[in-house]
């Protein structure tokens, strides 16, 4: 009897010692992926602070039904949608816009992903309020809009290379850029941006800047801007192929060719330095990558 005891108390001893050598529970080991799952809302998070936003923007008026009902709208955008929200508002309330407007808008933008609302909060602050290209309301709003909710492409890369442009347009003076030619320049390159994997920018830059200092090319400020979006248009490669061609062309003793004929070899090669239809299921990609076939950099 003794001995059957012993045994059980040191069996209850084994299994409390195992017991204890557990770690503490952890919910994220059973579910793994809740927190990171878009289906899986913080609704009442949501709800609570845009009620508090409503019922203290006085400037809107609302009743508490009106707050109510407002503030289940911005829920419904699930997690992160009252930031989206409340960042865009308050932005736009700045250019004295109608609030039913700026309401409208915001709460659209807080749909959508946070690059993608990120890219409007940004581009129209840049283009508006900071005033960089001398734009008024409608179009700062248009080209905005533009560039944030309808672009199909990686938000991020496209608002990077937008920024950097109009900041090399007014930053820049030696190229003397009118507030125009910038607006359309941007907009031109970053129709591109998405052939290259870390924007276009870069490219773009230095490309500018080797054409322009190369003094056999001695091709001026508007034929230069024409040259670099022609070669962005054609990709990563087609910048650093036009150079090689150049350098071939002009600097050593394989070809005879002059200046013009050198410039002109180096557009057909650089011109060969894309080729979607090498692209493996190119149709299926060109929406994640924002490629439109229909482009004249595409479309063969």
């Amino acid at each position: 009897m003794i001995k059957s005891l012993l045994v059980c108390l040191t069996i209850a001893s084994i299994n409390l010692n195992s017991v204890t050598a557990f770690a503490a529970a952890d919910d994220k080991i059973l579910y793994p992926t809740i927190a990171n799952d878009p289906r899986f809302c913080e609704s009442a998070i949501e709800f609570k602070r845009a009620y508090e936003f409503f019922s203290k923007e006085k400037e809107l008026d609302y009743n508490e039904p009106q707050s109510i009902k407002a503030a289940i709208d911005v829920a419904k955008n699930c997690n992160g949608a009252f930031d989206r929200f409340s960042r865009i508002f308050i932005l736009l309330k700045k250019t004295g816009v109608d609030l039913s407007k700026a309401y409208e808008v915001s709460l659209e933008y807080s749909s959508f992903d946070e690059e993608r609302a990120r890219n409007f909060f940004v581009l129209f602050q840049k283009l508006f309020l900071e005033n960089y290209l001398n734009l008024d309301f409608t179009t700062a709003y248009k080209i905005s809009h533009a560039l944030s909710k309808d672009y199909k492409g990686d938000p991020v890369k496209l608002r990077d290379d937008f920024v950097k442009i109009v900041k090399f347009c007014s930053t820049e003076k030696e190229f003397a850029l009118d507030k125009k030619t910038c607006t359309e320049l941007a907009l031109t390159i970053t129709k591109y941006t998405d052939l290259f994997p870390n924007g276009a920018y870069d490219d773009f830059y230095t490309t500018i800047n080797y054409i322009q200092s190369h003094k056999r090319l001695g091709l001026n400020i508007k034929d230069t801007l024409s040259l670099v979006i022609r070669l962005i248009s054609k990709g990563p490669k087609a910048s650093t192929n036009f150079k090689k061609i150049i350098t071939y062309s002009l600097e050593g003793d394989a070809l005879k060719l002059n200046e013009f004929q050198a410039f002109q070899l180096a557009l057909i090669i650089a011109d060969l330095s894309f080729d979607p239809t090498k692209a493996p299921d190119f149709d299926k990609k060109q929406s994640t990558l924002g490629i439109n076939t229909n482009h004249p950099a595409v479309k063969k």
